[in-house]
């Protein structure tokens, strides 16, 4: 049986909580983090870009919209890995943040490029796809630890 029946109204006496005050986020980005995460996650991010700068094959397709496309792909993802390296030089966390937009770039460039024929799959994308992953994974460990 359904009842309709209003509750009666029970005001507490008791004083709430305030809400936890949450940090802002641009106090949260300007945290200092540890000098392993920035310095380790620097190195990784040299390591992997001679590694990567050595064994990239010559393109397969390079005309048309596919070589404007693959420039501004490049520019962009420099652009991402200056701000990377000057946010762990300095040792902050939008550093960190920065580190996991550039690997999350590199990974969907890392599965574009055999897609769109610029690359043939092989080791050049299968080394820079784990890589990129591993760097990703390092800086979300990072912001969580941190």
């Amino acid at each position: 049986m359904l009842d309709t029946r209003e509750a009666p109204e029970q005001f507490a006496e008791t004083p709430t909580a305030p809400p936890k005050a949450q940090r802002d986020t641009r106090v949260w980005l300007q945290d200092r983090i540890s000098a392993g995460w920035a310095y380790g996650l620097l190195a990784g991010w040299y390591g992997l870009f001679l590694v990567v700068q050595l064994i990239e094959p010559p393109p397969q397709a390079e005309d048309g919209m596919l070589a404007w496309i693959g420039a501004v792909m490049s520019v962009v993802f420099l652009g991402a890995l200056v701000v990377t390296g000057i946010g762990l030089a300095v040792r902050r966390r939008w550093g960190l943040v920065a580190s996991l937009g550039a690997s999350g770039f590199l990974v969907a460039d890392s599965i574009a490029c055999p897609l769109t024929g610029h690359h043939q799959f092989g080791a050049f994308i299968v080394v820079q796809a784990v890589a990129s992953v591993a760097l990703a994974g390092a800086s979300i460990h990072a912001l969580r630890r941190t």
